[in-house]
């Protein structure tokens, strides 16, 4: 039997709150009070997130069937603003990285394991990196005669 060439029952898509949390399924309250357990969480691929207890979720029944409901949609009570062609990933903690137009920019600190390669150059608010390899490479020192480095800073 073909899945897709099902005799088709339509129902709505329901709105219900999370109560019980976890990775693979999940417990929601509809609004009309219904408690579904084992809801199972779809998310698209390459992307996964927690969803917190009391998000609400857009569920869909699956082959109508009112028992055989999976979660499509998340939204919290975090009112995140966006100005014309921005993207914001964040978390519950109010970690955000957001892609503008031309960079990427974060509310933390961020942490990196693993190797930095850039193409461009590497700065801060002080300077760029390339610029303490010139200074540091011809500097020398204040006693008469003293030579600069003898091993210079990769250009």
């Amino acid at each position: 039997m073909n899945p897709f060439k099902q005799t088709p029952v339509i129902r709505q898509a329901l709105i219900g709150t999370i109560k019980r949390t976890g990775n693979k399924a999940l417990q929601v309250l509809g609004l009309s009070g219904e408690l579904v357990d084992d809801v199972p969480l779809y998310q698209q691929v390459g992307f996964a997130s927690w969803l917190p207890k009391d998000v609400e979720v857009v569920m869909l029944p699956m082959s109508g069937k009112a028992r055989n409901f999976v979660i499509v949609a998340g939204r919290d009570a975090v009112a995140v603003e966006l100005k014309e062609g921005e993207t914001v990933i964040y978390n519950q903690h109010g970690v955000e990285l957001r892609l503008l137009k031309d960079r990427i920019k974060s509310n933390v600190t961020l942490e990196v394991d693993g190797d930095i390669i850039s193409t461009g150059d590497v700065s801060d608010k002080t300077s760029t990196m390339q610029t303490m390899r010139d200074v540091y490479n011809i500097h020398g020192h204040a006693a008469d005669g003293t030579a600069p480095p003898a091993n210079k800073m990769g250009a």
